[in-house]
């Protein structure tokens, strides 16, 4: 065997080892995320977004956090009866080429005790933690209305 195809095998071996691959993992995306704009005084605050999951496999989010909120996390709002309740929802899980549409009236990711006022435009950065340990963070846009 000459030089050039033992160092080009060396090369493949090595970058194999190492985890290179030529295309990046799968991985969930966070779409039309936004705030609703609330009063200056609200200490309660809810986003809303869409969860994209275009891989082969199912993720779940279990946490959620932001540096401008003492505690974020997720919940659900159901009906029964004519009484409206929310509920904290442990794990949501988003479909392998599926999405979760975060909507009012549904899940939600309720965003407690603000640490700044909040105005119209303002960005929030919002981090999902997924059952695997990957995070994924969006700017979220305060706005009366959905995108």
């Amino acid at each position: 065997m000459n030089a050039n195809r033992l160092l080009a095998g060396l090369l493949t071996l090595t970058f194999a080892s190492a985890g290179v691959a030529a295309t990046p993992a799968c991985q969930p995306q966070i779409e039309r995320a936004w705030i609703r704009a609330a009063p200056p005084a609200a200490m309660v605050l809810a986003g809303y977004a869409t969860l994209s999951n275009p891989c082969a496999k199912a993720a779940a989010v279990t946490g959620v956090s932001g540096d401008d909120f003492a505690m974020a996390m997720i919940h659900q709002t159901t009906v029964a009866g004519g009484t409206s309740r929310m509920r904290q929802v442990e794990v949501l899980a988003i479909p392998a080429k599926g999405e979760v549409r975060m909507a009012p009236g549904g899940t939600h990711v309720m965003l407690m005790q603000p640490k700044r006022e909040l105005h119209e435009g303002d960005k929030v950065r919002l981090s999902l933690t997924l059952e695997d340990g990957r995070v994924l963070s969006a700017d979220f846009v305060v706005r009366r209305e959905p995108l």
